[in-house]
């Protein structure tokens, strides 16, 4: 019977993608090298919980275990990304052509965790991207010794196990895959290789911003943005003045020219009517296409009878 730490706990592929979306979600909790804390990985482990179909529930270890795995794919993925005439794709990965097949065979002789990209690719890189974004350079340059002495040590697994460390990970494969929770081992002889000394990497032409500043200011951008539109919707609008008198002045200039059915007292009651009480103003204007029911509105504003009949 399996001890609890080595207790097997596969993953799928919908359980990968909540994973990585919380991830996201609470990447400032990682800081800017995305080293999250047990914390993060316990809550991890309970929004990804409804999503298991076998084996054992997930815990902060296995998240924990899991993160690790992506990272070391993302250095292999990166490692060939940054290969000189390598034009990387979300789909096909390294899309090697009869060109590039020489190259990818001396490439891959020496970094053997780079082969299940030779045409395909890696389903979360878009989404590790976004919490690595400074991870590969925008200009690529093939060094032979760097990638070399990078991905070496890489040993591409869910598993901790030396026996399935040199399998491809769960993101080369269609089904689930197994994440089985071991204390850290000292890595296999295989991986204590005798290596030149690494030469030093060309200056990157791109400096990326932190994803934890970038997400500050942002932030900072739509607090700004909140603010203007809330000191927009709170001010008086510009023509605040001038509203009332237009609309009282158009109101009194239709009534001598529609009501001269009205006797000269009975007109000005009107208007007094329209000088102190502004929504009158409106009421009246709205109804000027409506001679019945504007008639109606104006008797009974100055105490007429509801039955009119033209007065000379």
């Amino acid at each position: 019977m399996p001890t609890p730490s080595r207790i097997a706990r596969p993953w799928n592929q919908p359980e990968e993608n909540v994973f990585f979306d919380f991830l996201i979600e609470h990447v400032s909790e990682g800081g800017d090298g995305t080293n999250f804390k047990r914390a993060t990985f316990k809550k991890a482990a309970i929004a990804i919980a409804p999503f298991r179909t076998k084996g054992p529930p997930k815990d902060y270890s296995s998240c924990q275990n899991k993160w690790g795995t992506f990272k070391k794919t993302s250095r292999i993925v990166n490692g060939i990304r940054n290969l000189s005439g390598i034009k990387w794709d979300y789909e096909k990965g390294a899309d090697i052509g009869p060109d590039e097949t020489v190259m990818w065979d001396d490439y891959t002789a020496r970094n053997p965790l780079a082969k299940p990209y030779h045409n395909k690719g890696w389903p979360h890189l878009a989404k590790m991207d976004l919490l690595l974004p400074s991870s590969t350079s925008t200009t690529t340059v093939f060094h032979p010794l760097a990638s070399q002495s990078t991905l070496a040590d890489v040993e591409e697994s869910d598993s901790d196990t030396p026996a399935a460390a040199a399998a491809p990970s769960s993101e080369d494969n269609t089904g689930e895959d197994s994440d089985v929770e071991t204390p850290a081992a000292t890595p296999a002889s295989t991986c204590k290789r005798q290596r030149d000394p690494p030469t030093i990497p060309a200056p990157r032409k791109c400096v990326h911003t932190s994803i934890g500043a970038t997400a500050l200011t942002a932030m900072v951008v739509a607090m700004d943005r909140f603010t203007d539109r809330m000191a927009e919707a709170l001010a008086a609008p510009s023509n605040a003045v001038d509203a009332t008198p237009c609309r009282r002045t158009n109101a009194i200039t239709a009534a001598r020219e529609l009501e001269t059915w009205l006797a000269r007292p009975q007109l000005m009651a009107l208007i007094q009517i329209f000088q102190g009480d502004k929504a009158a103003c409106d009421i009246y204007l709205s109804f000027l296409k409506d001679d019945e029911l504007r008639m109606e509105w104006v008797a009974k504003q100055i105490n007429l009878p509801s039955t009119l009949t033209p007065l000379v």
